[in-house]
């Protein structure tokens, strides 16, 4: 085929063209290659056996202690509050073992469960403090709903936390939200999904505290959570609302 004259502009125009596609594709190719990574090699042999160690005692620990209670070597409260402390670890620890199982290091694990350093900021803590509002309107309404409608919705919340030692309530506020969202919010939400992660969430407060309202709180803030989770790929929002849920739970427990 030979080019005529008025054909040859229209044949160098398309050799810029093809340069241009080239260099948008080498562009592309260069992100994706500094993209980094979830996964970046398996953590060492004594980082996954010092946590599959931590786990296993943790377990140990929660039935050593419960044989100690049936004998009347430590008290109910005392026993209540600590196995409680030992099942919050363990909640953590359940996400991060099964992550090193599956390869991933320690670095891998805290950007998987949006725990990175870009994943924290001043809109962190207003979308933290706004996830709190939302939970505590929540609270303001229930209350409202019984007193115009006289139906009980009853929580043993007072029953069971009232007796229980000043370090465990410390605990509830400053180190158990932490755990809680590693397990239900970093490691559930991605792999089960909101709905599913906020019921167990709900019924797990269910069976510590037999009370339909603190099924339909956990319910409704692992809902709300785990939202924030999907949008922000960040984990801090929810431990700080977490944070303030409890703080204001226990020092209305306090004032009673």
């Amino acid at each position: 085929m030979q080019i005529t004259k008025t054909d040859a502009p229209a044949a160098n125009a398309a050799i810029p063209n093809s340069n241009r596609i080239t260099e948008r594709v080498s562009v592309a190719s260069k992100r994706r290659a500094q993209k980094p990574r979830v996964r970046k090699g398996r953590a060492s042999v004594r980082v996954r056996y010092l946590f599959y160690f931590l786990f296993l005692f943790l377990i140990g620990l929660s039935l050593m202690l419960y044989s100690f209670y049936l004998s009347g070597v430590i008290s109910e409260s005392n026993f209540i509050a600590i196995t409680s402390i030992a099942q919050s670890f363990i909640f953590s620890l359940i996400a991060i073992c099964y992550m090193l199982i599956k390869g991933y290091n320690l670095n891998g694990i805290v950007a998987g469960l949006g725990l990175s350093r870009k994943s924290i900021g001043i809109m962190t803590v207003v979308i933290g403090i706004a996830l709190f509002l939302v939970i505590f309107a929540l609270e303001i309404g229930i209350g409202a709903f019984t007193a115009a409608t006289g139906i009980q919705l009853p929580t043993n919340v007072q029953q069971v936390l009232g007796g229980l030692p000043l370090y465990f309530l410390i605990f509830s506020v400053v180190v158990a939200p932490i755990n809680e969202e590693i397990l239900f919010r970093g490691f559930l939400v991605p792999r089960w999904g909101i709905i599913i992660s906020a019921l167990v969430f709900g019924f797990l407060h269910y069976l510590s505290y037999l009370s339909l309202s603190e099924f339909i709180a956990a319910f409704v803030f692992g809902l709300a959570a785990g939202y924030v989770r999907k949008r922000t790929n960040s984990l801090y929002p929810s431990i700080m609302a977490h944070m303030l849920v409890n703080l204001i739970a226990i020092l209305a427990l306090l004032a009673l």
